[in-house]
């Protein structure tokens, strides 16, 4: 059975290639699910060719409404699909009713969460507020609010891409389209659906692609004399090569135009150049690779906004915990900045100000810095909502969404208190969590490519007070005693590491490591027990007995980042390490940040327990 339904779409793409095109052949191919782009390879032309072709044969597609009631009453919802399967419409819109139509941002996977429904319906909901009653959303997700039918006129439960929504812009007739709520998904089809005439409503497609693309992106802040680390787009490999020996290793290999990080990659050597050059014109084909230097030893910080093209209104400026290098959807962050000095923050508002009029924003928008020996240079724009922003909106209690509606909307925004986020008596963090159990063989390491798919947000009256809270909910556990197991490649990574290990010492935890790095520790600190490797079982006491028998509470191992031949042993054995303490449920710390803030939270502990007070409702956001 499965055989033949692939033969069936084996032989329309054969029927495509041979013949030419008929009405009835787009219809069939059409209805076994064959796209415009699809069509287009086949017989050699542009997807915007086929589209026109399949519009003047009025192979068209049908609006129909999902039977929610399983055929046993008649079903009368806004839940709808479109379907090739059909020839008439199970509804009508009234042409003198134009509305609005929001793009969701699709499935949950990893890049785009719930975050982006809380944008989606909360922009749903401040059109409304605003004025704008007949108010549509495409979404493909069922598993959350932004798919129930009633909270907008009509719900399509679509696929997010050019070709449909061009389909439903076409049935709708609307004002117009936001696409700055449904992560970068949604972002990347701004261009295409203004290129088709579709209206884009707040930031135009031509300020979103000034913001995407890198040349332009970095012209615009040159004209501004903001800092970029050096960057280049590049066509071949050997002119990629130029680059990274002139700028020198490491650098950040990344294709344009992605969701998290996807291809991105840290890399420390020629040979490694080589690898992920080729990986990321894989993933985005059609733009050029970017490579930048990787400024090691800096911070990152996020700042999310809304402004209406004259206004800015700031919602907190974020810190990441984890130096810059760990991909802004897995590092931990915190509000307010714990690390940054009042001129930095000065300079950071500033800059996020001047950017985000440059661009003629007119809706939300998250940039992304880097703090470098007390610069600041700029990694990213992105005008759209970012994965923050309902952290923020509630730690601020300020509606960021609610306020980019108004700004979308091209409507005045409100008059807040200047810099109200550096005014709140909490602290808040941002803890990931993630699923590497779910993955065989996953590794739990860190980098520039995002992992995680979920998160906690915790609140506290002090940074460790929030961050206990933090790490308690993300499921590591606050051990007051036991054993702490010590792996650290390199000897920068150890030097930084002293502190931490002599508190966790002072603490009255036992340290056991292995062997050059309890060598280390033994000289500085004492009294550390050598245990040995995993790939050395006949010599004891080993890591992994000591793992299986339950005889370590937590781990500090911070992978090395070398890749030289001679040290792959070490690197697979520090995977092994990382791996089976997953499986067995063993806390695993891999930054140097995020172990120095555990240790520093335990220490905390000693002396204070977490508070237990009523978070207040947040329903009623300014």
């Amino acid at each position: 059975m499965v055989y033949r339904k692939i033969k069936n779409i084996v032989d329309i793409e054969s029927k495509l290639k041979s013949e030419s095109i008929s009405t009835s052949l787009l219809w069939e191919s059409k209805k076994l699910g064959f796209s415009d782009r699809q069509i287009a390879r086949a017989k050699d032309k542009s997807p915007e060719e086929i589209r026109e072709i399949r519009k003047k044969a009025g192979v068209l597609p049908s609006v129909k409404q999902i039977d929610t009631l399983a055929a046993e009453w008649p079903a009368v919802t806004n839940y709808l699909y479109l379907t090739y399967g059909g020839h008439h419409h199970d509804i009508k819109i009234n042409p003198e009713d134009k509305g609005v139509i929001v793009l969701g941002a699709g499935p949950y996977r990893i890049g785009s969460s719930v975050e982006f429904d809380w944008g989606t319906v909360n922009m749903v909901w401040g059109l409304q507020e605003n004025g704008e009653k007949n108010v549509s959303v495409v979404n493909c997700n069922p598993e959350t609010v932004s798919t129930d039918y009633d909270i907008c006129s009509r719900l399509y439960f679509e696929e997010l891409t050019l070709e449909r929504i061009l389909d439903i812009a076409e049935f709708e007739n609307p004002k117009g389209i936001v696409t700055c709520v449904g992560g970068q998904t949604a972002n990347n089809l701004t261009l295409g659906l203004a290129k088709n005439g579709v209206n884009i409503i707040g930031t135009s497609a031509n300020d979103v692609d000034r913001a995407e693309n890198r040349s332009k992106f970095s012209a615009e802040l040159d004209k501004l004399h903001i800092q970029q680390p050096r960057w280049q787009a590049f066509a071949n490999i050997v002119e990629a090569k130029s680059f990274a020996q002139d700028v020198g290793f490491p650098v950040i290999v990344r294709p344009s135009y992605v969701l998290s990080g996807a291809a991105m990659k840290v890399v420390w050597s020629q040979d490694e150049l080589k690898k992920y050059v080729k990986e990321a014109t894989d993933v985005s084909p059609d733009h050029p690779v970017v490579i930048s230097k990787f400024m090691l030893n800096s911070l990152e910080v996020d700042v999310d906004g809304v402004c209406n093209g004259t206004d800015v209104i700031i919602g907190a400026i974020v810190e990441h915990i984890e130096s810059a290098g760990v991909h802004s959807g897995d590092a931990m962050m915190c509000i307010p900045p714990w690390r940054l000095n009042n001129k930095t923050i000065e300079t950071i508002t500033e800059y996020s100000t001047k950017i985000a009029k440059t661009f003629n924003v007119k809706g939300p928008f998250n940039l992304q810095f880097l703090i470098h020996d007390d610069h600041v240079y700029v990694i990213e724009l992105n005008i759209r909502a970012s994965r923050s922003m309902p952290f923020v909106s509630k730690l601020v209690k300020t509606n960021l969404i609610a306020l980019a509606a108004k700004a979308v909307l091209g409507k005045p925004l409100p008059k807040l208190p200047e810099n109200k986020w550096q005014k709140i008596s909490n602290f808040g963090i941002k803890v990931p969590q993630f699923s590497f159990m779910a993955l065989e063989g996953a590794d739990i390491r860190l980098g520039v490519e995002m992992q995680s798919t979920g998160e906690v947000a915790c609140f506290g009256t002090s940074f460790y007070d929030a961050l206990a809270k933090g790490l308690t909910s993300a499921g590591y556990t606050l051990p007051s005693t036991g054993t702490a197991l010590v792996t650290v490649g390199g000897s920068v990574n150890k030097e930084k590491l002293l502190q931490p290990i002599a508190r966790l010492k002072s603490l009255g935890f036992k340290i056991v490591a292995t062997e050059h790095t309890a060598e280390f520790f033994e000289e500085k600190i004492g009294g550390i027990e050598v245990v040995h490797k995993i790939s050395e079982p006949q010599r004891k006491p080993n890591i992994a007995d000591l793992l299986y028998e339950r005889k370590i509470d937590f781990i500090i191992n911070i992978p090395s980042t070398s890749t030289l031949e001679k040290y792959v042993g070490m690197l697979e054995d520090e995977y092994q390490i990382r791996r089976k303490s997953l499986e067995l449920g063993i806390p695993v710390l891999t930054t140097i940040e995020l172990a120095d803030s555990f240790v520093k939270t335990l220490e905390w502990l000693k002396d204070n327990k977490t508070t237990r007070d009523p978070i207040e409702p947040y329903d009623k956001l300014e």
